[in-house]
């Protein structure tokens, strides 16, 4: 335990006397002390490098429970799905799922107490980008289960908490929802539900665009996508219009009785962002007092593979990006500074008020507090850390059969075995593989 908590104890009867303060130190004693999030997931990263899931599923484990549930239920459910238990991951997704819809509602009582003191107090909340990818490898586990209908209500759920949260916009302000509506239309495609399909891929358009995205890097099977199914619907000017914007001229066919299936390959690239703090606690040489502003940082922990080559039967084709998980968590940090700084701002100015107090109470103990209390303010740098990198996409036509599907990345080789395709369906397979490994 750090010396200044030695230091506070020795000020325990001083501090006992003025009964607010001594529950701060208390709190921060508490917060130096416990098993953190961030521990865990080192661990959970040493394990995953070893190839070892299982010792990754119980160091997990030791943050089951309290402020960071949500996190634990996201990471276990990801790591679930790396050893391809899709059936388990998706009773922990569903564990999750209730869980972040009533964590919209902070409680007034934590909200103070991390204004006050520090922002890891809080109970995580996922930001949107987080919130979307949960329904999104949710989908992708029914899909692989053989359950499309499932599928299709976390579709539906993309759909309406993004209508929720934004009734009046096309796009989330910012972003991580491209992808998300990308999904959904294949989604939809595999239903069987073109017109809703249609809607999906649209709207992905717009949200990618909307985040900068230029005609030419709008991911290319989307591209096709939009002109397949605006020539199916008979939308002759949004036809024309996408083909000029891609330069398509052919495309195959939207046909209800295709005699060939598709397989629809995602490829979770590498190992997400995470964060760490940036903290400086500066003296006030005038009355004695300690103020600290403390931020996190986002670092990338790359994914290292421009693309994948997969391929099946006589079927080649490379994957591309479908979205960046570090420009998403990226997007949402810029988002949340100004609150962030005005929340440093708040927690220094509610520490001067308990340090004037607690010297009232007994003079130095002030000055005592208001050390404690800086050096345990610390940026809160937890995030969903099991996403990857980013995520790629490739699609192949394929005649009925059963086949390996292999994945080729600098060299190295993966092979899916067994993958069915079925005519007229689109059977769905994934892959993540962690810079780790």
């Amino acid at each position: 335990m750090p010396a200044y908590f030695h230091a506070a104890a020795r000020l325990g009867g001083a501090a006992r006397r003025s009964r607010p303060w001594l529950l701060l130190l208390t709190a921060t004693m508490l917060a130096g002390c416990a098993v953190t999030y961030t521990d865990a997931m080192q661990q959970v990263d040493r394990d995953l490098a070893s190839d070892q899931p299982q010792a990754a599923l119980k160091a997990l484990d030791k943050i089951s429970g309290g402020k960071d549930q949500v996190l634990y239920l996201l990471n276990k459910a990801m790591v679930l799905r790396m050893t391809g238990d899709y059936t388990t991951s998706a009773q922990v997704f569903e564990q999750a799922k209730p869980l972040m819809e009533y964590l919209e509602a902070t409680s007034i009582t934590e909200n103070a107490a991390a204004f006050t003191f520090t922002e890891g107090l809080r109970t995580y909340q996922p930001p949107l980008y987080e919130r979307l990818l949960a329904h999104v490898y949710q989908g992708l586990n029914y899909l692989q289960l053989g359950q499309p209908d499932s599928a299709r209500v976390e579709a539906a759920q993309i759909d309406d908490l993004l209508k929720r949260l934004y009734p009046n916009s096309d796009a989330a302000p910012n972003g991580g929802d491209a992808f998300p509506r990308y999904f959904s239309g294949l989604v939809y495609e595999d239903m069987g539900e073109y017109s809703d399909a249609m809607i999906a891929y649209r709207q992905a358009f717009k949200s990618y665009k909307a985040q900068g995205a230029s005609d030419e890097s709008i991911p290319r099977d989307l591209q096709i996508s939009l002109c397949r199914f605006a020539d199916f619907l008979g939308l002759t000017d949004e036809l024309n219009d996408y083909k000029k914007r891609f330069s398509l001229s052919e495309w195959p066919p939207v046909d209800k009785q295709d005699a060939q299936g598709q397989l629809v390959f995602v490829f979770s690239d590498g190992m997400g962002p995470v964060k760490y703090a940036e903290s400086s606690v500066l003296p006030d040489p005038v009355n004695g007092r300690y103020y600290s502003v403390s931020l996190p940082v986002l670092r990338s922990r790359g994914g290292g593979e421009a693309y994948a080559a997969i391929s099946a039967g006589d079927a080649h084709a490379t994957t591309t990006q479908v979205a960046s998980i570090y420009d998403d968590a990226e997007q949402q940090y810029k988002a949340d500074r100004p609150k962030l700084l005005a929340a440093e701002f708040s927690r220094n100015v509610a520490r001067t008020v308990a340090a004037n107090a607690a010297d009232r109470k007994a003079a130095g103990l002030g000055a005592v507090l208001s050390l404690v209390a800086s050096v345990s303010d610390q940026a809160d740098t937890r995030i969903w850390a099991t996403l990857p990198n980013d995520i790629q996409l490739g699609r192949l036509r394929l005649a009925p059969g059963t086949y390996d599907l292999t994945v080729r990345l600098r060299g190295r080789v993966r092979v899916l075995k067994g993958v069915d395709i079925r005519a007229g369906q689109i059977t769905f397979a994934s892959l993540q593989w962690t810079s780790l490994n």
